[in-house]
């Protein structure tokens, strides 16, 4: 009575002392609402700036123009003729860009003939850069294909006179209209007009200006390259987005530092009350409490300790151990110690001990270690060495679950080079995933896999035999049954095809 008193006050201590732990400051913004958060994990959907496009690329929208038309020269002084008596034909070919869907440049070309003032029919030539105010671009920020395009310009150029050889500065200007007949093809329709001095006919006053020309004109634009325009998105909304996930990801890293405070704290507990039931006497009453102290949930597949290995390397050093007294000169940990043998072992009689009677029968409580039958099985290899050793592979793989099991293949070479033993690896695989075919081919890459690298460690091919069992189901957990056998035998075999 007076123990489950003293227990009873001790669980009542450890929780009083969590009720009066200083509580830890807490964020006074709480993310728990989880719809709330559900709806900010769903795709954003872009919101566009008002106004605002930019070039598909920053490469594109060159265009490529080729026209032809008619000119009419008025210079100073004009000359005895109509404006349609002063008409003669011309051409024009131009190689621009658009900027943006208002603003764009390009240089031109164009040329052909004249008529001065004195009527006489003149070549010419003039090339000119202009600059492109497209008063409909800003209907691209609105739609995304734009038909009609009308475009003022105005440039500066040189104007040459094949006749005389002037070649005055010229300003030009105009109006252009186009129609996109195709993403790639637009119709155009240009009226241009050209001032220069007065005397680059040959007539009038130098260094004024007074001569003129007027030209309409109609042809194609190509646009070469990336072509288009696209709206720009307001980065707005995905700024707010990242700065709530920057800070549910700190209120989560909070909230995950709180819980392993909690953890910690529970475990310190739990130690405590142990050691309490220990001293008191009541831990194996209680020891139900504390089984699954130390388990790992996660973990899925089993884990090789190295006690197989140690009990083997001591019972290599006696092929007649009696299965219970430690072997001279190694104890169970492969330490250097002098021990006796047991009587039965000097004597010959492969170990039988106290239980047996002397001849070599075996009585009830008897087994196949303590006869020394074991022995003799291992000896003409009938039995492996010891116990076999389990290499554990991820699914529907030959890959090893855990790299530190290879210490295991290191030590097995280490072992059976020293002793000139041979080695059977038997593969196997889960059949409760895969098909019969799929686990058979496992276990062979599986079994193949181990005998390789225990190749590179020395032992001799010859010495390795290699099976498979396909899928099998003989060990709990599933994930047991993914798995390479190595056994140890005094007996030597050659290699055995799967």
């Amino acid at each position: 009575m007076t123990k489950q008193i003293i227990f009873i006050f001790a669980v009542f201590c450890s929780l009083q002392a969590r009720a009066n732990a200083h509580p830890s400051q807490e964020d006074t913004v709480r993310y728990t609402s989880r719809h709330a958060a559900a709806e900010l994990l769903q795709p954003t959907q872009p919101v566009y700036l008002d106004g605002v496009v930019l070039p598909m690329r920053g490469s594109g929208n060159w265009f490529v123009s080729i026209a032809g038309g008619t000119t009419a020269f008025l210079g100073t002084p004009l000359g005895c003729e109509d404006l349609f008596g002063r008409l003669k034909p011309s051409y024009s070919l131009a190689v621009g860009k658009w900027f943006t869907p208002s603003v764009g440049a390009r240089i031109n070309y164009s040329g052909l003939q004249f008529k001065d003032a004195r009527l006489s029919t003149q070549d010419y030539h003039h090339i000119h850069a202009d600059l492109l105010w497209n008063v409909l671009g800003g209907r691209y920020a609105r739609q995304e294909q734009v038909r009609w395009s009308l475009a003022p310009f105005a440039g500066v150029g040189l104007l040459h006179h094949a006749t005389n050889g002037h070649n005055p500065f010229a300003i030009s200007y105009g109006v252009q209209g186009q129609y996109r007949i195709s993403k790639r093809v637009s119709a155009m329709l240009e009226l241009s007009g050209m001032t220069t001095f007065q005397d680059f006919d040959g007539y009038g006053r130098a260094n004024r200006l007074g001569d003129h020309m007027l030209s309409i004109s109609a042809g194609f634009t190509f646009h070469i390259g990336q072509t288009g325009w696209k709206r720009a998105i307001d980065a707005t909304s995905y700024i707010r987005r990242d700065e709530w996930f920057t800070d549910y990801a700190n209120f989560l890293s909070e909230e995950n530092n709180r819980a392993k405070g909690r953890i910690d704290q529970d475990r310190r507990t739990l130690a405590e009350l142990k050691k309490i039931l220990e001293i008191e006497g009541l831990l194996d009453t209680y020891s139900h409490l504390f089984d699954n102290e130390e388990t790992d949930t996660e973990r899925q597949y089993p884990v090789n300790n190295y006690s197989g290995l140690n009990s083997l390397r001591a019972r290599l050093k006696n092929r007649h151990w009696d299965g219970k007294s430690l072997l001279e000169g190694e104890d169970s940990y492969g330490n250097a110690r002098v021990d006796t043998m047991t009587a039965a072992n000097r004597n010959g009689t492969f170990g039988i001990n106290e239980n047996g009677d002397g001849n070599g029968n075996l009585s009830d409580t008897d087994t196949i270690f303590t006869s020394g039958r074991y022995a003799s099985l291992a000896s003409d290899g009938s039995e492996c060495i010891g116990s076999p050793v389990y290499f554990f592979f991820s699914l529907n793989s030959d890959r090893l679950t855990d790299a530190s099991q290879m210490l295991n293949l290191d030590e097995l070479a280490r072992v059976a080079k020293k002793h000139g033993l041979s080695v059977k690896v038997t593969g196997a695989a889960d059949s409760s995933t895969g098909t019969p075919a799929v686990n058979d081919s496992l276990s062979v890459s599986r079994a193949g896999y181990i005998a390789t690298e225990l190749e590179q460690r020395g032992i001799p091919i010859d010495r390795i035999t290699k099976a498979s069992k396909g899928g099998i189901a003989d060990h709990i957990p599933t994930e047991a049954n993914r798995h390479t056998k190595v056994e140890l035998l005094f007996r030597d075999s050659g290699t055995v095809s799967e």
